[in-house]
């Protein structure tokens, strides 16, 4: 009438006999033809068998072979006036019998090695098995633990708070993982519980497995942490300096001082992040120079936020740090705005003629050297001039330092606007101005150049409705910019600036070979 998958399974090649709707009888017939009999005897066994099964009473069937695998089996009344036949495979008993008793083995053996406390109880509160680490927490010896029951060993503050946590994993299947707390000796412990049910091979619950850790210095230590965490966070934020603490994973600020705050305006932003001062690129590229050099000092930042009349430059470090939990970096950031205007102040002082505000000698000197290296090699024309007032020594002793100091101011403010389009223009000496023109044209475009300057120049300076009778003497040399040397080209604008003032104020010269014959008087021209 029916056979169940275990009886289809194990008895595969019997298939086509325990079908429903096939008599008893086929199947034994099959047995008879395709099994062997333990006793050696098919039709015996096979007539004791059927003799058996039609009483309809509880007995054991002759054992058989089929494909190579014993069975037991034995016959009972079932029910409705049915006969159940139960085969049992004894190797697959043996097997589970085995497996049974390596898992109970393994089971030991992991609980023993496991440094938390592990305990199997059973379902009258018997500790069947516990580790050596139980054993210690309850203060007591293992062979003190093992078979004896929990309630009778352990404090009864500790029993009736994990009995009540097991309770319902003995009836229904199911785990807790809670936190508890409970007296142990004179001390008061904090511990977490993890239990879960504990089935037997019936499926049936037969108990439960547990571990109780200790939690009792961690949570001190939290809390000292956190006692330790509040004092911090209150110093910081009455310091001088910014400081801040963000979030390593997400850059958001967990934490920033009212000193941090003025600095970036970020009080009123939302989730205010270090986006705020570092690009996505930027911020990889430092958090792995901090991981690598343990921490990030002096990196100068600029920045300019909603609300500022004016970009701030930031100075920071950054250092990795432990913030409740969390990996995160620490900001100490403090505003050196004014040193960088004060160093750009004194840059521009070592760079500047103080008086004109025009390219000082030392700074006209460094342009001429980077132009000869960007230069090098190239077809690119160049030119440099020289100008020297006329009548600027006799005015200084007439009219005085004051009428001086105008006139070369003037001169200055004229030469910005006649040649504009100079790459440079300095104030190198008293009364002496160089300027310097790298591909503005060759001779004619930059005697043109050199004309109009003059003519500029040569216009009355007009000083207390007096003509400070001033004018200009201007030498230049115009070369291939990619093969000369500038200083060598400067010597030679001067050498035509003098020719220039032998003619008279006012003048300009363009240098030529003919004005030193005696350097080039072998090359045959």
């Amino acid at each position: 009438m029916h056979a169940n998958e275990a009886a289809q399974t194990q008895l595969e090649d019997a298939k086509s006999v325990i079908r429903a709707g096939t008599e008893v009888k086929q199947f034994l017939a099959f047995l008879a033809k395709k099994g062997e009999f333990i006793n050696g005897d098919a039709v015996g066994a096979v007539r004791d068998a059927l003799a058996s099964i039609s009483a309809g009473k509880q007995a054991e069937l002759p054992a058989f072979r089929l494909s190579g695998k014993k069975f037991d089996w034995h016959c009972a009344p079932g029910p409705a006036d049915t006969v159940a036949l139960v085969l049992r495979d004894p190797g697959k008993e043996q097997e589970l019998a085995s497996a049974l008793a390596a898992k109970k083995s393994l089971l030991q053996q992991l609980i023993d090695v496991v440094p938390s406390p592990i305990y199997v109880k059973n379902l009258d509160g018997v500790i069947t098995r516990c580790n050596p680490a139980f054993a210690a927490f309850l203060g007591k010896e293992l062979g003190d633990v093992t078979g004896a029951k929990f309630d009778d060993i352990a404090p009864e503050s500790l029993a009736k708070t994990v009995g009540t946590h097991e309770a319902p994993l003995l009836k229904k299947d199911g785990q807790v993982h809670d936190e508890i707390a409970f007296e142990l000796g004179d001390k008061y412990h904090v511990a977490v519980l993890t239990a879960s049910s504990l089935k037997a091979p019936s499926g049936a619950i037969a108990g439960v497995i547990g571990s109780v850790v200790d939690v009792s210095s961690l949570k001190k230590a939290e809390a000292e942490v956190a006692q330790a965490t509040k004092r911090l966070t209150t110093v910081l934020a009455s310091a001088p300096v910014g400081v801040a603490i963000s979030s390593r994973e997400s850059g958001v600020f967990r934490f920033f001082n009212k000193a941090f705050d003025s600095l970036l305006n970020i009080g009123d932003a939302k989730d205010p992040a270090d986006s705020i001062l570092l690009s996505e690129r930027y911020r990889k590229q430092s958090l792995q120079d901090m991981d690598m050099l343990g921490q990030l000092q002096n990196v100068e930042l600029r920045l300019r936020r909603p609300g500022m009349s004016e970009a701030r430059w930031l100075k920071t470090s950054l250092e990795p740090v432990t913030f409740e939990g969390e990996n995160a970096v620490l900001w100490w950031t403090s505003d050196i705005t004014r040193q960088k205007h004060a160093a750009r102040e004194l840059q521009n002082k070592a760079n500047n003629d103080e008086l004109t505000g025009l390219a000082n000698s030392a700074r006209f000197t460094q342009k001429l050297d980077q132009c000869e290296v960007v230069l090098r090699g190239t077809d690119t024309p160049a030119s440099l001039f020289v100008l020297d007032l006329d009548g600027f020594k006799k005015l200084n002793d007439t009219k005085g330092h004051a009428a001086g100091d105008w006139v070369l101011t003037e001169t200055a403010k004229r030469l910005k606007r006649a040649a504009r389009r100079a790459d440079e223009i300095a104030r190198v000496a008293g009364d002496e101005f160089t300027l310097l023109f790298i591909n503005k044209g060759k001779e004619a475009e930059m005697t043109e150049m050199a004309n109009n300057i003059l003519a500029e120049i040569n216009k009355p300076f007009i000083w207390n409705d007096e003509d400070c009778n001033i004018s200009a003497t201007i030498g230049f040399s115009v070369f291939n910019g990619g093969l000369s040397d500038m200083n060598e080209q400067l010597r030679r604008a001067d050498k035509a600036m003098r020719k220039a003032k032998s003619d008279g104020p006012g003048n300009c010269c363009l240098y030529q070979r003919e004005l030193e014959p005696e350097i080039y008087q072998d090359d045959g021209e």
